[in-house]
């Protein structure tokens, strides 16, 4: 890797406002005035088929325009990321700043930055788009267990039937139960995954965190066969016990994972007002940013990644075909009432390029 590459990685690292000020102290005039995300930022490949044959093109509300040689498309540097299509950004910004406080109201928060419930509602999951599910490595006593949800179609429009509030007559292990399984070693590295809806098996456990786990890890759970297998296949010294039980003793014990769990819940059912089974792992991954901002974990995704990340667009415009495949390949839960809302994206989802996870 050469200076200029090494540099550029590390100027990545930096947030919005540490980027700016950098270029302030390093600029011999005070012409150049725009956010480091417009001009200053170089792009040398198009950013549809990577093609280096690209040229300037103009420039749109002070931002730089480039266009393609060989697919002949125009972009800037925002195309593709949470700032694409935007039209009021300083809203947009303040907008993002209450989100890392916490969970408010889509009522509460339009209102108090001037824009609509839908507006409010869009910001939000393009946001979310960038909380990706992590590759967390796990070390030391690593606890596990599924957390069940009811299925939920909330917000679908076009439904025959309605569930009513109050909870389910479906008891115990059943096709209704949305699974979403947490893995937290005692170091506070930790994975929220939806896995499926149904009983929970090992290549749901395998596709989500196979591999992760340390050489001399503990793997810690109730006595679910399907951990059981996971951890003999992945060969690591497995800890069990029966569930009414709650621990085998000693430090080996599934506490931390339940305290999360429940916070969760409450989180989900309460605050929330629940959430439908389409978006569950996108407040997942909310809730996880938020626990590790409390933690002391920085994460920097808010201040850097919502400029950088290129497949925000396309991921927040596919949710529904995230959704529609979850449902085909994940569950036996028949996909109804599909979204009318469309946008033009460049990626299409197929059984060859989706492995059944949430963003």
């Amino acid at each position: 890797m050469t200076k200029i590459e090494q540099i550029k990685e590390l100027f990545r690292t930096l947030s919005f406002e540490e980027q700016r000020l950098l270029f302030e102290e390093l600029s011999p005039s005070d012409s150049i005035k725009q956010p480091i995300n417009n001009n200053l930022k170089t792009i040398t490949n198009c950013l549809y088929c990577q093609s280096n044959l690209i040229i300037k093109f103009g420039t749109r509300k002070d931002i730089q325009k480039f266009k393609c040689k060989t697919c002949h498309k125009i972009f800037t540097t925002n195309t593709g990321t949470s700032y694409y299509h935007l039209k009021k950004r300083d809203k947009f910004n303040e907008y993002k700043d209450l989100m890392e406080q916490g969970y408010i109201p889509l009522q509460k928060i339009a209102a108090k930055i001037g824009i609509s419930i839908q507006t409010a509602f869009d910001w939000r999951h393009k946001i979310l788009c960038n909380l990706k599910e992590s590759n967390t490595q796990f070390e030391g006593l690593t606890e596990m267990d599924d957390v069940w949800f009811l299925y939920s179609q909330k917000g679908r429009k076009g439904l025959k039937y309605s569930r009513k509030r109050g909870g389910s007559k479906r008891r115990g292990d059943n096709n209704f139960q949305v699974k979403l399984l947490i893995t937290a070693d005692r170091k506070k590295n930790k994975d929220l995954s939806v896995v499926r809806i149904g009983r929970l098996k090992k290549s749901d456990i395998e596709r989500k965190v196979g591999g992760h786990f340390v050489e001399g890890s503990t793997l810690i759970s109730d006595k679910h066969r399907s951990i059981s297998s996971f951890a003999k296949s992945e060969r690591i010294s497995h800890v069990s016990f029966i569930s009414k039980k709650h621990t085998a003793g000693g430090d080996y014990h599934i506490q931390n994972v339940n305290n999360i769990a429940s916070r969760l819940k409450t989180s989900v059912n309460h605050q929330l007002r629940g959430v439908s089974t389409k978006h569950l792992q996108c407040y997942a991954n909310w809730f996880k940013y938020l626990e590790d901002k409390k933690n002391g974990i920085k994460h920097n995704i808010l201040d850097c990644t919502l400029r950088n990340n290129k497949q925000t667009w396309d991921q927040f415009t596919n949710l529904e075909g995230i959704y529609k495949r979850f449902i085909e390949n994940l569950s036996v839960r028949t996909y109804r009432c599909p979204v009318k809302r469309k946008w033009t994206t460049s990626i299409s989802y197929t059984s060859s390029n989706y492995n059944g996870a949430f963003i």
